[in-house]
């Protein structure tokens, strides 16, 4: 993947994080979790665990969002490096 396109996806996972519908459905399925894992009875083994992963899913799921802006970032730096190169090129060439 191209740094531009990976610049373009890191945009587009950033105003994700930020919309507040998003925040807000991922606000209400957390707290759903918790209520679920407070509410659970400790002896219903499958179902604690079941609860356990949602939960770990829901991070993951935000977690790979935010690796996406994070590389978005990088690719940017990225750019700038090869726009530095350009420039230091053709002022050599210039010469």
């Amino acid at each position: 993947m191209t740094p531009e396109s990976r610049k373009f996806r890191a945009t587009d996972a950033k105003q994700l994080l930020e919309n507040p519908l998003f925040v807000g459905a991922f606000a209400a399925v957390a707290n759903h979790l918790n209520m679920a894992a407070l509410t659970c009875d400790p002896d219903n083994q499958a179902k604690a665990q079941r609860i356990v992963i949602s939960q770990q899913l829901l991070a993951a799921v935000k977690r790979e969002i935010s690796r996406v802006v994070e590389d978005g970032v990088i690719a940017e730096i990225q750019l700038a490096e090869i726009e530095n190169k350009k420039s230091l090129r053709q002022r050599i060439f210039a010469r």
